[in-house]
């Protein structure tokens, strides 16, 4: 077992109070943090207690199936499948969406890295660790129309109507929004914004969805961005919730403090609320306008030990919470293992322990075998689901 050294991300949407907290560091930070990464991605692989610096990505590099297993390098290939992140947004982040993989590769194959950078999916799970804002999925046609009735933006009334005779309304009527010639979209995503004013009083789903339009257009102005947002599902998880969001779900995470679980892949395709590329044909060509993050609890996997049920063949989510008692560590193979609070031994069965405290991280090689957690706190732990599960 590793000791890992995470990777902070210094993005303009993070936060200056959040992420630094959590470490223990002066507030407000002196640029934003957006996310800790623990992990092997090449962006950001997280060190690890070797005496020449290397990092997880060169652990792996140097003995894949010794350091991963065959079973994982045969099924994902010489790489960590997930990667675990403390994500801490400030200011929204851009409207998205995440290619199948076989999209993913279609695509490489005509263009090479010029819209993707590797072959994958990038399945995510967001979990709550304080309330947790965010944009997930399209309405249906009939709720946006509601939505739209209430906006009373004519520009957006055209494009339902235009909209509704198409095979697929939702679609589109996102394409409507997005195709917006360049010289009308700060006229239209002012009306927007004038609309969700008046809106927002209203004590309904509607009304606290055009609450956080107003707030996000501070920060986003004339984006195109604000006008896709009606047509998308508004939430605020509380801790403890969590949103498992698969290829084509848009969506767009405002504000709050989670833990993120996601494949380990950069593909991405967004759509606003962004200084970054916006590639519109190819997110048309990718979302799914009827699916939705899929919200839930966690589910009681033993004595002190709950999961979070995804859709993804990448990783499982668990949490422990020991209270003096000692568990055992799920999942199988190499593991990721973060501890958010407390102070916990990790044990094998040759002896080996190491102690994690607040905000401290540890990997664990596919040979490492009896492995518990003892102490008292609240720890995560992110492993590859098993073949069986896959198969199921």
């Amino acid at each position: 077992m590793h000791r890992l050294e995470p990777v902070i991300f210094h993005d303009a949407w993070g936060s200056h109070v959040s992420i630094a907290s959590l470490t223990g560091r002066p507030i407000p930070s002196a640029r934003p943090e957006s996310e800790l990464w623990m992990g092997a991605h090449e962006a950001g692989p997280s060190g690890v207690d070797a005496a020449d610096g290397s990092t997880l990505a060169d652990l792996i590099a140097r003995d894949p199936v010794g350091v991963l297993g065959s079973e994982l390098v045969d099924r994902f290939g010489p790489r960590l499948p997930f990667l675990l992140k403390v994500l801490a947004p400030g200011k929204a982040i851009s409207i998205q969406a995440h290619p199948t993989a076989d999209q993913a590769l279609r695509e490489r194959a005509e263009s090479g890295d010029e819209v993707y950078g590797d072959d994958w999916a990038k399945p995510e799970l967001l979990l709550a660790i304080a309330p947790f804002e965010v944009f997930v999925g399209l309405r249906d046609f009939d709720e946006a129309r509601a939505f739209l009735d209430c906006l009373q933006v004519p520009a957006l009334s055209d494009l339902a109507r235009e909209a509704s005779a198409a095979a697929s309304p939702v679609h589109a009527l996102l394409a409507g929004v997005l195709d917006t010639p360049p010289d009308e979209v700060t006229a239209l995503t002012r009306a927007v914004v004038a609309a969700c004013v008046r809106v927002e009083a209203v004590d309904d789903e509607f009304g606290g969805a055009a609450a956080a339009i107003v707030r996000i257009a501070e920060e986003h102005p004339d984006d195109i961005g604000l006008a896709v947002l009606v047509l998308m599902h508004h939430r605020v998880l509380q801790p403890g919730e969590f949103i498992d969001v698969a290829a084509g779900v848009l969506h767009s995470y405002v504000r709050g403090l989670g833990i993120e679980v996601l494949a380990n892949s950069d593909n991405v395709v967004r759509a606003g609320l962004t200084s970054k590329e916006v590639n519109v044909p190819e997110l048309l060509r990718i979302v799914d306008p009827e699916a939705g993050g899929v919200a839930g609890r966690p589910r009681r996997d033993g004595e002190g030990i709950e999961v979070f049920d995804s859709a993804s063949d990448r990783f499982v989510l668990h949490r422990l919470r020991p209270a003096g008692q000692v568990l055992d560590l799920p999942g199988d193979g190499a593991r990721l293992v973060f501890c958010l609070r407390g102070t916990v031994d990790l044990a094998s069965s040759t002896g080996e322990t190491l102690t994690l405290h607040d905000v401290e991280s540890a990997f664990v090689t596919q040979d490492e075998s009896g492995l518990t957690l003892g102490g008292v706190g609240e720890v995560y732990v992110v492993s590859a689901p098993t073949a069986y599960a896959i198969d199921a």
